[in-house]
């Protein structure tokens, strides 16, 4: 079994927020790719359609609300700290 050593040797100045970007560009893809092939069909929209472009744009939402409250949590971490160092 592995020990943890907490020495402070592991510090973290940051962190990228791209793979967030990233996740939220491919659901975006996704839902214009969708609404892309609704249009080119020409037709009648069917029921099963408006279920998955739902499906596909409260998935975006909820991915767009995650990263949003990762950022605004990690804001406010800083903040904090900040708050904490200056005296």
């Amino acid at each position: 079994m592995a020990q943890n050593n907490f020495d402070g040797s592991n510090i973290q100045s940051g962190f990228s927020v791209q793979t967030l970007f990233k996740v939220i560009n491919d659901a975006t893809v996704s839902a214009k790719t969708k609404l892309l092939e609704i249009k080119n069909r020409r037709s009648a929209i069917s029921i099963g359609d408006m279920f998955e472009m739902q499906m596909l744009m409260n998935h975006l939402s909820q991915l767009s609300e995650m990263s949003t409250s990762v950022v605004a949590a990690s804001n406010s971490a800083v903040a904090s700290m900040a708050r904490n160092v200056k005296g």
